[in-house]
């Protein structure tokens, strides 16, 4: 069932939409058209493809294999849904006609095609959202990237920022592994344990034979976080920071810094140091830092909200929104590789 909750929102107005009925609607500032359809017929609908018009300007979303694959909808339910690039900037008022084109499969015309059309008017939120998150199913979902960091032949300051949704019913073998850059004998990562609800930030040195985490949080199934990763080389020592939603949870001083060079890639929900570390939840707009953020830019990075930019003038390394693929959009080409990920529109907004 989907859950829609769009955070400082502007109601819009809702006209049709006979058997498909759309129940609440969002335009944001970068330009996602965000709308829960429901079903009042008396059969599961199966969603084809949805197209939405504003101005001289016409969007169609149509399902596929990664994207909200086969998307159904049972009577009384829900589904959020997003239609990407239609919406003008914030604080225009927008009218948008829009045809939901469905099926029902379980009915004696399986393959009919039906339209619900209605029309979404309003003004454009000034917030944003990305049109899909990334959804790992804690057994076999990750994604690798080119990235081979830290790279260089010293210690190196880092920064790891993401959003994290964490689901009921994870598998009992899930570690739940959010990120890592490890190969098993050198290495950090992040990881989320679904029993205690804790993040735990480790390293892992063969140079200095130790294992060092960082325990931090309280997290709620089905509640979206910013987590924020900093570590810092200061007199007395390396300092790991843990930040969730903006505000310091745990600080630790680290007994050996991470030693460079690390020939192995940076990935994206799962860490390799543990088996059954795959990662059950919804992951987005991850950023990879090559220095250390201040709590004021950790703040920005929460404020900024699900569908924000990385931070301008730092050493960003990578950034990926994972806004329906794995591509690094930081300009240094560090793409991922998603595999058995699938994106979805279907998220409730932080």
């Amino acid at each position: 069932m989907g859950i829609f909750n769009p955070s400082s929102s502007i109601s819009a107005t809702i006209t049709g939409f006979a058997s498909a009925p759309v129940s609440s609607a969002i335009c944001t500032s970068n330009g996602v058209l965000r709308f829960a359809v429901g079903d009042t017929t008396s059969n599961i609908i199966k969603i084809k493809n949805i197209t939405a018009t504003i101005g001289s300007k016409t969007v169609t979303f149509t399902p596929n294999a990664t994207i909200d694959p086969n998307p159904t909808i049972a009577p009384g339910n829900t589904y959020t849904f997003s239609v990407p690039n239609v919406c003008p900037s914030a604080g225009t008022h927008f009218s948008a006609a829009v045809t939901i084109n469905y099926t029902e499969p379980g009915s004696i015309f399986p393959s009919a095609v039906y339209p619900s059309s209605g029309t979404i008017t309003g003004t454009v939120s000034a917030s944003t959202a990305q049109s899909y998150v990334a959804n790992f199913n804690g057994v076999n979902s990750y994604i690798t990237t080119s990235l081979l960091y830290p790279s260089g032949n010293s210690q190196r300051n880092f920064s790891l920022s993401l959003w994290f949704m964490p689901k009921s019913g994870a598998p009992s073998s899930c570690y739940n592994g959010l990120s890592d850059s490890d190969n098993g004998n050198n290495g950090w990562g992040l990881m989320y344990w679904p029993d205690t609800h804790r993040l735990d930030f480790w390293i892992l040195s063969t140079v200095s034979g130790t294992v060092q985490d960082m325990e931090f949080g309280n997290l709620i199934n089905g509640s979206w976080v910013n987590v924020v990763i900093t570590y810092n080389k200061t007199p007395t020592g390396y300092i790991g920071n843990g930040y969730i939603n903006g505000v310091l949870i745990s600080s630790n001083v680290l007994r050996s810094p991470v030693t460079l060079p690390m020939p192995y890639g940076f990935n994206i929900g799962r860490a390799r140091q543990s088996s059954g570390s795959i990662s059950f939840g919804l992951i987005s707009g991850v950023q990879l830092y090559n220095s250390t953020l201040t709590s004021s830019q950790v703040t920005e990075l929460y404020n900024n909200g699900i569908g924000g930019r990385y931070l301008n003038n730092l050493k960003v390394i990578g950034f990926w929104p994972l806004n329906g693929t794995a591509k690094d959009y930081s300009g240094n080409g560090n793409n991922g590789v998603a595999t058995n990920v699938i994106f979805t529109s279907n998220y409730p907004t932080p």
